[in-house]
């Protein structure tokens, strides 16, 4: 007897013109399964979302999109225990980075290899986040992206450039592990992933189910420490950058004294004064490679 799977379609995800040559990909290589597809429309798909859950218990849960698809299907799913396999389609997969899987085949291999995570995830002011949130460069970069007409690599190493050059300095307040403390950063990070979907390792300490996630705090302050920066980020290994700290915990509240611009799961969200973040621990089933 066929197992039952659902495979929830983001079409405005990516750049595949052909998108029902690539369902017909996935459906070919999910032998045993049958199959149901449903496409996201963009409104109320949390709720259709919640809904078809409700109607049938299925075996396998497939989500063929970006970080915010993927981060949609995985709020509906809190408390079941289906796996869910994600398929990157986003222009940039952070979460899929952080699993091990950059395409489909690498997410028919997890599939095959039955191999699986129970994720940690993340609450940003009660919204749920699965691999990363961040304040100040990396989210104004991303903003300055989504509203410049180009698109592409070249495009967003453009951007970068200008971002490095603008002195944009940020004061936080971080209050974690019994203490209050004031930072200035150029990013601020709250990691329970380990990279952006760019594949630059920004927490070399990031395990997405060990009970607690990282805050990276980090401020270069001239070419020299941005280079310094840069190198790190090839060799994997932040230690030893006095501009850079890092720390553990399972909760953090955040007041964003400067209004950085906030990021969640590659969606851009404005007026971010005070942020409460909090762990939920090993909360969903995902397919992964690593």
């Amino acid at each position: 007897m066929l197992k039952q799977a659902l495979l929830i379609v983001n079409p405005a995800s990516g750049n595949h013109d052909n998108k029902s040559e690539l369902i017909d990909s996935i459906t070919k290589n999910t032998t045993g399964y049958k199959v149901t597809q449903w496409n996201t429309t963009g409104k109320d798909d949390d709720q259709k979302i919640n809904k078809l859950l409700d109607k049938e218990d299925f075996d396998l849960i497939m989500v063929a999109g970006g970080d915010g698809t993927i981060s949609l299907v995985a709020s509906q799913m809190l408390g079941l225990n289906t796996p869910l396999l994600p398929i990157p389609l986003g222009s940039a997969n952070g979460l899929c980075a952080c699993l091990g899987i950059q395409n489909l085949e690498d997410s028919i291999t997890a599939l095959n290899a039955k191999k699986t995570i129970q994720m940690d995830i993340l609450r940003v002011n009660g919204e749920i986040c699965l691999h990363l949130c961040d304040f100040g460069f990396n989210a104004a970069l991303v903003k300055k992206f989504e509203e410049n007409e180009e698109r592409g690599m070249i495009s967003y190493f453009k951007s970068s450039l200008t971002q490095i050059f603008e002195n944009n300095k940020f004061s936080f307040n971080l209050e974690l592990n019994g203490e209050s403390l004031n930072q200035n950063a150029k990013m601020l990070v709250i990691a329970n992933g380990d990279r952006f979907g760019t594949g630059v390792k920004i927490n070399p300490l990031g395990k997405m189910d060990d009970g607690k996630f990282e805050v990276v705090v980090l401020n270069p302050d001239s070419i020299k420490d941005w280079t310094a920066l840069i190198l790190a980020f090839i060799k994997e290994d932040l230690s030893g950058l006095d501009f850079v700290e890092v720390f553990q915990t399972n909760r953090v509240h955040i007041t964003n004294l400067k209004d950085a611009v906030c990021h969640v799961d590659g969606e851009v969200i404005d007026d971010q004064k005070t942020v409460l973040i909090e762990l939920i621990d090993k909360s969903i089933n995902f397919f992964s490679n690593v």
